[in-house]
């Protein structure tokens, strides 16, 4: 059942009177070029603060605090990694480190032509184990499968983001991947109000 309509109007006021407008969220991602993204980003960054003073009017504590914690965290942590993903694999992808980012050593086969390989194939081995001749090369990953600890620090190699930038929000990124219920307990991760970047 919802609230009535004097509670929430009281509520929404207390949030209003302590949150900009949605513009003014937009405006903090003026540096994303995909108007769709920074639309998005708006609206998660809006969300969340609305969230939380929603819990911090409550006055949170206990159980209801964790879960005003876990929440910025994974809002905050989600809204890092889609503006640094999108910077560097949009705006710096032609860069050679964003390009590493996406590479890997790896070995490949030679091709070698079926007459040759006959021959090889005697002399190619060892303990019973067929050898295949190889060099090492360069494979490549989707960007989807970059770690984000990695993008965070070519983010700080590249100039966008400060240390102290980078270290909080791989810090936050952790944070958000503990936030499973089991991984949190056997971790014993004790979520502290200050990691909820309350604004």
């Amino acid at each position: 059942m919802a609230f009535e309509t004097g509670t929430k109007k009281e509520i929404e006021d207390y949030i209003k009177g302590h949150l900009a407008g949605w513009d003014w969220h937009q405006a903090r991602f003026n540096i994303i070029s995909d108007e769709t993204l920074k639309d998005r980003l708006a609206d998660e960054f809006m969300s969340a603060r609305y969230i939380y003073k929603l819990l911090e009017g409550m006055s949170a504590d206990d159980w209801l605090l964790r879960a005003q914690i876990r929440i910025q965290v994974l809002s905050y942590a989600s809204i890092y990694e889609a503006v640094i993903h999108h910077i560097l694999f949009e705006d710096f992808k032609s860069h050679p480190d964003v390009i590493a980012l996406t590479e890997f050593k790896t070995k490949k086969a030679i091709s070698i032509p079926a007459n040759k390989l006959a021959t090889l194939e005697k002399e190619l081995e060892h303990d019973g184990k067929t050898i295949i001749p190889t060099y090492i090369g360069v494979g490549h990953t989707d960007i989807t499968k970059v770690r984000f600890d990695s993008k965070a620090k070519c983010a700080f190699k590249l100039g966008l983001i400060d240390e102290w930038l980078k270290d909080e929000i791989i810090e936050f990124y952790e944070a958000r991947n503990a936030i499973h219920i089991h991984a949190e307990i056997r971790k014993s991760l004790d979520y502290q109000l200050d990691l909820s970047a309350c604004l």
